[in-house]
């Protein structure tokens, strides 16, 4: 039984298989408009709407978010990374009325995940454009359509470590 384990093991590393993502759906008033925004940046419509780099109304004046580094873990540094993408309108839309609802302007929202990681005990440190130590950034997280305050660990020039205990929308609010 165990060769045959390490046999499978090897042949699905000897032979590529095509990896398949799903199609972003766009609403038809957008797509000429974001396909000229993708043609702009000399990417695909799929591409250019699966990154970080879409230009779409209402979401304008949102800041640069990424993952500064790789996961604090009981902490250490590790060498496991936290996935940065970006969230769709509406959830935009939630998070700046959370940012309105506790006296702040949203900077960001992101869906943050860690895949195999295990986030009882794990920060993450975001890079985020704009922000200068000392800044007051809150961060919070949305549960089941809730939103719940998020530990902030430090905010430096350009980052803000965040205790990251589950994945999820997060939204900092500066």
């Amino acid at each position: 039984m165990k060769k045959l384990l390490a046999l499978s093991f090897a042949l699905a590393l000897t032979f590529p298989a095509t990896v398949c993502a799903a199609e972003t759906v766009v609403p038809a008033k957008d797509l000429e408009r974001i396909d000229t925004l993708a043609a702009g940046v000399d990417k695909s419509l799929p591409e250019y709407t699966s990154n970080a780099v879409s230009e779409i109304q209402g979401a304008e004046d949102i800041t640069a978010v990424a993952s500064g580094s790789d996961l604090i873990i009981a902490g250490e540094e590790t060498n496991a990374t936290c996935i940065v993408d970006k969230v769709d309108l509406g959830a935009i839309a939630y998070a700046r009325n959370k940012a309105a609802e506790v006296g702040g302007d949203m900077l960001a929202t992101v869906k943050l995940s860690a895949p195999g990681v295990n986030h009882g005990d794990a920060q993450v440190v975001l890079a985020v454009a704009g922000v200068k130590a000392g800044d007051a950034v809150s961060v919070f997280k949305c549960v089941k359509g809730k939103w719940e305050a998020v530990d902030v660990m430090a905010v430096a020039d350009g980052s803000v470590t965040i205790k990251f205990d589950a994945q999820g929308i997060y939204t900092l609010i500066g």
